[in-house]
Parts: C-alpha cells; sequence; structure tokens
C-alpha cells in the first residue's frame, strides 16, 4: 500500500469515511447541533469527493497502462487515448545501416 503525496492512501480515505459516517449517525441519534453536524457532513462530502477523483485517476492510470488490443497493434496505430503518440524508442533498439555488422 502506497503513501499518496499529498495526504492518506486510498483504503485510508475510505476508512475514514466510514468512520465519520458513523460519527454522523451516533450525533444525530443523541439530537447534537447543528454546527457539529453541518461540519460532519462538509468533511464527509469532501472525503466523498476525494476518493471519487483518486479512484477515477486510478483507473485512467490504469487503463493507460494496459496492453493495446490486438486490433490497435495490426492497424499500427500508435496514439495513446488522451492523443499524444507512444514513444517506441524504449523498446526497441535504434537500427543499423544495412550490410554492417558488429
Amino acid at each position: 500500500m502506497t503513501k499518496r503525496r499529498d495526504g492518506p492512501s486510498l483504503p485510508e480515505q475510505k476508512s475514514q469515511l466510514l468512520r465519520l459516517k458513523q460519527d454522523l449517525e451516533q450525533f444525530k441519534s443523541r439530537q447534537a447541533g447543528a454546527a457539529v453536524v453541518g461540519s460532519l457532513q462538509a468533511r464527509i462530502r469532501e472525503l466523498e469527493s476525494s476518493i471519487s477523483h483518486a479512484e477515477a485517476a486510478r483507473v485512467t492510470d490504469r487503463d493507460s497502462r494496459r496492453p493495446r488490443d490486438e486490433e490497435d497493434a495490426e492497424s499500427g496505430d500508435m496514439t495513446m487515448p488522451d492523443g499524444t503518440m507512444r514513444a517506441t524508442s524504449s523498446r526497441f533498439p535504434p537500427r543499423g545501416r544495412p550490410g554492417r555488422t558488429f
């Protein structure tokens, strides 16, 4: 489990969200003040937003690393989903001149 540079990891955020929701239910059952309930609800909304952004980023990252389909490989299309070209220099050695031996 790796930590994100800007805060807790995704599982930690989900755990924290679960605890906050439980706390909110307890405060509501005890009829706590509106300020406490309101601040907890705001924090829950922030965490839910943060989690959804992190999950979307993880899916996007995973999709960008997924091997291309056979159709794409056959067509020779080297464009990435974001429209940029895929670099091949790290996967193939440079071409030598014909007739040159080592």
